[in-house]
């Protein structure tokens, strides 16, 4: 979940090289003024982001894809369970990080310093008490209805990403997931009234070509495949079904994520109150396949977490960890290194559903799968988009 728009002022000072110092002298400002780059024991935050981004895309859709067919289907744990407690781990950490904001001055307003709050005033009775009332206030403030939208999409989407992983390989899952580009950009097109360059449009014209072609090749093994693998213990996997999932997984994924840029765009809120908001509205569209779906003679709560072992518990944490980088991501990095992190993320499941699954290597897999990173790669050159402009863009789930 997660995306931050950055203040002007901010973005324009995120500079490094040799031609950022020139402008500044230009000018008329001393190198010593140009603000230091963040980092992490002298390791840009840019390239820490990404590559903690690109290995959660992999093991999410690695351990996500093993926890779901190790086991007998009988005993597999609940797909709409995990979503729900991701739900409320998110909203949880959301919430947390939001109470510590709530006395920040947002980007709207003045840039006039205020005097840091000590550990003593911060947790002074009377400041708490204000905090959270005005943490009230802000969570349910009275736009914080146009979040029911996109939590109601983004819940069916990863209850479909469980779809997905449980009837796909963990390779050709990421690699279908890419998808959401081409319907992210079609909504933005759409709602957004945004222009597409002309090799953006050839970079979605391959996008769809290279993951027609890692479709051919699943299709031309078994339809509905057992595999002989001790992992799988006699699962079953239908690509049909599997790839249908993630069509429709990319498509609320876009839908959803558009919708979110366009109530960000036109809101002064800031964007961890946005998260649980989010979080809020996604809980009683979680909760309803659970109670649906539960025996009539078994209680809510034993059957919620029945066979909810490590490796769903793993899942989730991961999943919760995967919004919270994307901030990272938002913040410290832009779209066209994002680009990077994903083909790195494709990279990485392609090589361990060889060396975990025993996933077959085809020409027309690796062909597919080539034509996808380069499309990711042309669709994320877009030298004429403003900073601001392609942080916004990263609105939405992972």
């Amino acid at each position: 979940m997660s995306q931050l728009a950055l203040p002007v002022h901010q973005e324009t000072l995120a500079l490094n090289g040799d031609d950022d110092v020139i402008e500044y002298e230009e000018l008329g400002l001393l190198p010593a003024d140009v603000p230091p780059v963040p980092s992490f024991r002298g390791i840009p935050l840019k390239y820490i982001s990404l590559v903690t981004l690109a290995v959660q895309n992999s093991l999410l859709t690695i351990i996500m894809h093993y926890s779901r067919v190790s086991i007998p289907p009988s005993q597999s744990y609940s797909a709409p369970t995990a979503v729900l407690l991701n739900e409320l781990l998110k909203g949880s950490i959301s919430l947390a990080i939001a109470f510590t904001r709530i006395d920040r001055p947002t980007l709207y307003t003045s840039d006039t310093p205020q005097l840091p709050l000590t550990a003593s005033r911060f947790w002074h009775p009377a400041k708490v008490l204000l905090r959270i009332r005005r943490l009230g206030r802000e969570v349910f403030s009275s736009d914080c209805w146009k979040l029911s939208i996109p939590a109601i999409l983004y819940v069916i989407q990863n209850n479909l990403q469980y779809v997905a992983a449980t009837n796909l390989e963990a390779a050709t899952f990421q690699v279908s997931y890419q998808m959401k580009i081409l319907s992210t950009a079609a909504f933005s097109v759409l709602l957004l009234r945004k222009q597409l360059s002309a090799s953006q449009w050839l970079a979605l014209l391959f996008l769809a070509i290279g993951v027609g072609v890692v479709q051919i090749q699943t299709g031309a093994s078994d339809t509905s495949k057992v595999a002989s693998s001790l992992l799988f213990q006699g699962s079953s996997m239908n690509a049909l079904k599997g790839f249908l999932a993630v069509a429709a997984a990319c498509f609320t994924s876009g839908l959803a994520g558009v919708y979110f840029e366009m109530v960000l765009k036109n809101s002064q809120t800031d964007l961890w109150i946005r998260n649980v908001q989010l979080s809020a509205f996604s809980l009683l569209p979680a909760l309803i396949p659970i109670i649906l779906s539960r025996p009539s003679e078994a209680g809510l709560i034993s059957s919620l977490f029945e066979n909810f072992g490590a490796w769903a518990w793993a899942t989730v944490a991961i999943q919760v960890l995967g919004g919270l980088v994307t901030a990272m991501v938002i913040k410290y990095s832009d779209n066209i290194c994002k680009g990077f992190a994903t083909s790195l993320s494709i990279v990485i499941s392609f090589l361990a559903s060889v060396a975990l699954f025993d996933f077959q290597i085809t020409f027309t897999f690796i062909l597919g799968s080539v034509i996808v990173l380069i499309a990711t790669w042309l669709y994320n050159q877009q030298p004429g988009r403003s900073p601001s402009t392609a942080r916004l863009a990263y609105v939405g789930k992972n």
